[in-house]
């Protein structure tokens, strides 16, 4: 644990006392991890990072090579990979072998991570319209009817999944800020957007038509909105900016509940436990050359900061596991130590890194 989130811990000791419990066990978990709670993702080519996701117990990286590929963390293999300039993608959120990536070039595919075969969907948007290309980020809806993509140009369009072996267009909206990632809410009834400017904000569109009517928008950040997540219990919404604070926000009324404000440099990912009892986050990111804070945050959502560790180089993406408490993110690859320096072991330059940390059973909410 670094100096300011020491600091931080001791205090801002005030537990809600219906956590206090939970509180206590996470933190005797974070104090036995050791060198054996730690692993990497063998084989990977050393590439930054673009999207980072779980499919089952198996790692799916996007990266910058043009490639999206499988690991098999537990035999360290690359186990299959999918060729494209694939910009985002995410698992169906109630299929964790089922994949949505989007492409910069505006190829969109949904396929079965187990088969090298053709996809359920597989079509150039681009082909639908001229404008549908330069894509950056994808979000699916947590009942996995809807995918909502953005491009360079910010426009947001939704994808419409409801009729199976069919993709139609759904409803689209040009933003007036960039649009810098997206979430749905847990109840999937609005999408969530990360947006620029001074100061950053959150516009928060109505499903499935995203108007303003029955929309709004937020002050989130003196400056740019970064990143976002949801909590999949649906409690919180995590934002994170370019003022080095992380935000929880009610997605029911639209307040911010609490904030944290551990970073000096911005936060530019961000990520929910299954439970939604721990908040990971890291700083840096693809542009980031290594200068600055370089660090792994976990802080507890009902709680304080229980872990923050260096790392050798800007945090890209953070990602729980879906079902266990088991992290994985990436570093800049571009920052990392040379891995043909014998000086540094294969876990130091190592790209994807995995921190396995204790299972603590829910606390009735």
């Amino acid at each position: 644990m670094t100096s300011s989130a020491f600091i931080a811990h001791v205090l801002d000791p005030l537990i809600d006392p219906a956590y206090a419990e939970e509180e206590r066990a996470y933190d005797r978990g974070f104090q036995k991890l050791d060198n054996n709670s730690r692993d990497y993702v063998q084989g990977f080519k050393r590439s930054n990072t673009y999207a980072l996701d779980w499919s089952g117990d198996k790692i799916l990286a996007a990266t910058k090579d043009n490639r999206l590929s499988l690991y098999d963390v537990e035999r360290g293999v690359e186990e299959n990979s999918w060729a494209g300039e694939w910009m985002a993608m995410q698992t169906d959120p109630n299929n964790p072998f089922q994949c949505a990536a989007i492409s910069w070039g505006g190829k969109f595919r949904v396929f079965d991570t187990r088969s090298s075969g053709g996809g359920v969907y597989d079509v150039d948007l681009k082909k639908t319209s001229a404008h549908m290309k330069d894509f950056l980020v994808l979000a699916w809806s947590p009942d996995s009817k809807h995918i909502a993509v953005n491009n360079r140009q910010d426009q947001v369009y939704l994808l419409d999944l409801r009729q199976a072996q069919s993709l139609r267009l759904g409803a689209s909206k040009t933003m007036q800020y960039e649009t810098n990632q997206m979430v749905f809410s847990a109840d999937g009834e609005s999408l969530w957007l990360a947006t620029g400017g001074s100061p950053g904000k959150i516009t928060i569109l109505p499903m499935p038509n995203l108007q303003n009517e029955g929309g709004a928008q937020l002050v989130a950040h003196q400056y740019t909105t970064v990143a976002l997540a949801a909590d999949p219990r649906g409690r919180y919404i995590a934002s994170a900016g370019c003022d080095c604070l992380v935000g929880l926000w009610d997605p029911k009324h639209l307040v911010c509940t609490r904030t944290y404000g551990y970073a000096t440099q911005a936060v530019t990912a961000l990520s929910f436990n299954h439970t939604g009892a721990l908040l990971a986050w890291g700083t840096g990111g693809a542009g980031s050359s290594g200068g600055g804070e370089q660090n792994l945050t976990i802080v507890g959502t009902d709680s304080n900061v229980y872990w923050q560790e260096p790392t050798n180089a800007p945090v890209q993406q953070v990602k729980w596991h879906p079902t266990r408490n088991v992290l994985a993110y990436s570093l800049t690859a571009t920052a990392l130590p040379d891995e043909r320096d014998r000086r540094h072991s294969s876990r130091e330059t190592a790209v994807v890194r995995i921190l396995k940390l204790p299972e603590v059973p829910p606390t009735d909410k």
